[in-house]
């Protein structure tokens, strides 16, 4: 009786311990997304603007000093955009400039941030009231 009272306990801790590992320690992947979405900085010219499936405009094709790379930022963004205008990400900021052609300037978030991301405990805690634009279609 006393070994299968012993398997049992070892059982739970270690179905205990998984849950714990599970919760607390692991990050949902679109959390730390959004984090390597606002840390990441660049400049580049508009190059394309694309789609994965058959709908509008969804993503863009960016050009920089080395290389091409893609993103698919918020709409407003895609929708904002043309081929050729230059797109500016500062670092570590949920916001572009999008500089037009014709030298006109604006200024968009980049990703929609839900309040569950924000609130996340890996969420910078430096970033949690930041960028309350782009937060206000999850209230």
């Amino acid at each position: 009786m006393k070994k299968v009272l012993i398997s049992i306990s070892i059982i739970i801790l270690f179905f205990l311990f998984i849950y714990i590992i599970e919760t607390r320690l692991s990050m949902p992947s679109g959390v730390q997304m959004k984090i390597d979405e606002i840390a990441t900085g660049y400049e580049g010219i508009i190059f394309d603007k694309f789609s994965v499936r058959k709908t509008k405009p969804t993503h863009l094709k960016i050009k920089t000093a080395t290389g091409f790379f893609e993103i698919s930022p918020y709409q407003k963004i895609v929708d904002s955009a043309e081929v050729g205008d230059s797109l500016i990400k500062p670092a570590n900021q949920n916001f572009v400039y999008l500089k037009k052609r014709n030298g006109q300037v604006q200024e968009i978030f980049y990703t929609k941030l839900s309040m569950k991301t924000r609130n996340h405990r890996s969420f910078p805690k430096e970033w949690k009231k930041k960028w309350m634009e782009s937060s206000e279609w999850d209230k």
